[in-house]
């Protein structure tokens, strides 16, 4: 990570910092961020617990009652959003999101006319209450509308983006789709691009319009322009411009953290630079389920298995693992496992 590092971790709270006030529901860290990005719904969840010390189940239930939303927006991918900020986001990004899918559509053959028809059977099928997608891939079949579990996930994922349709309750562990209306919108488009830079900046910290493209989506020229019109001030960080939306805070990062893969701790443009820490591929990135940062920098990842009453967390580590670097890990290992309501196991590899 560059030097600003630590006014980054204060933004976003993920430690205490003098003068801002900690979360302490899921709401409010989502809302912070702006979005959180949420392939894996369990370690989504944890990016919001390790923010704010809320159990799971205690976030889950919160989501369930519809303030938090599970839905594709930003990129294409999951997203936990706020139900107030999700009409925004889609107005500024859901267009180049169609773009991105438009080559994957085609392979399916995801075309208007299916996507219209989808949209006419899930309206009925969700005017009865929440469905889980087995069960509006049934629907969609028994409407002439089949295909493979890719080509559903698509046909669903243009109804999020149309904002008709996000998460629901989930029903004995999976998730639901709801109907939803979508909300009218203030102001200019110009408005609405310099709020998303703001929203960006105040929850990640210092960043550069690189970073703000990446994360919803937008074009480089639409980024920057985002943070003109925002009249964000820029300062020189590592010989780079960086935008820096409220003096940076030099806060303390802990030792050892684990965070969830996709954290919102690294959405932004990666550098090689960040993985210098790391002996690993981006590959065992994506494909683990968390990342161990170092001293704020990459430096190994993490995967847990649920037990009964507890949960084993094994670590693999690029740093040699000194007395205080485990000392780290354990505690770590500790509240993870009080967010599974578990006793934690750690094995710790390096």
């Amino acid at each position: 990570m560059k030097p600003h590092v630590s006014g980054r971790w204060a933004a976003q709270r993920l430690g205490t910092t003098a003068g801002a006030e900690a979360p302490t529901d899921g709401e409010t860290v989502v809302r912070h961020l702006g979005a959180v990005q949420a392939q894996l719904p369990d370690m989504a969840l944890w990016a919001l617990g390790r923010r704010c010390g809320r159990t799971a189940a205690e976030l889950q239930a919160e989501i369930d009652t519809g303030v938090v939303l599970r839905t594709h927006v930003l990129r294409p991918t999951w997203h936990l959003v706020h139900r107030d900020d999700l009409d925004l986001l889609l107005d500024l990004t859901a267009p180049r999101v169609r773009r991105l899918m438009a080559g994957v559509d085609r392979q399916l053959g995801v075309d208007e006319a299916a996507r219209d028809r989808a949209g006419e059977v899930v309206g009925v099928v969700l005017a009865d209450g929440p469905a889980t997608r087995p069960e509006l891939a049934t629907a969609l079949a028994d409407g002439g509308i089949a295909g493979t579990g890719q080509y559903v996930g698509h046909v669903l994922t243009h109804l999020e983006l149309d904002g008709v349709m996000a998460s629901g309750p989930t029903r004995d562990g999976v998730q639901t789709y709801a109907t939803r209306t979508p909300g009218a919108l203030t102001g200019t488009r110009d408005d609405r691009l310099a709020e998303l830079a703001r929203r960006y900046g105040a929850g990640h910290g210092a960043f550069r319009p690189l970073d703000l493209a990446w994360w919803a989506s937008l074009t480089l020229t639409e980024a920057r322009r985002a943070v003109q019109l925002a009249e964000l001030p820029t300062l020189e960080l590592d010989s780079e411009p960086y935008v820096v939306p409220h003096a940076p805070i030099d806060a303390p990062v802990p030792h050892a953290v684990l965070l969830p893969n996709f954290d919102e701790y690294t959405s932004y443009a990666r550098d090689p630079d960040d993985f210098a820490d790391f002996a690993g591929t981006v590959q065992d990135i994506v494909r683990g389920t968390g990342l161990l940062l170092v001293d704020g920098r990459v430096a190994g990842t993490w995967r847990r298995t649920l037990r009964a009453r507890s949960v084993r967390i094994e670590v693999t580590c690029t740093p040699q693992v000194t007395r205080r670097l485990r000392t780290a890990l354990e505690a770590e290992a500790e509240a993870f496992g009080r967010f599974v309501d578990r006793t934690a196991e750690v094995q710790i590899d390096g």
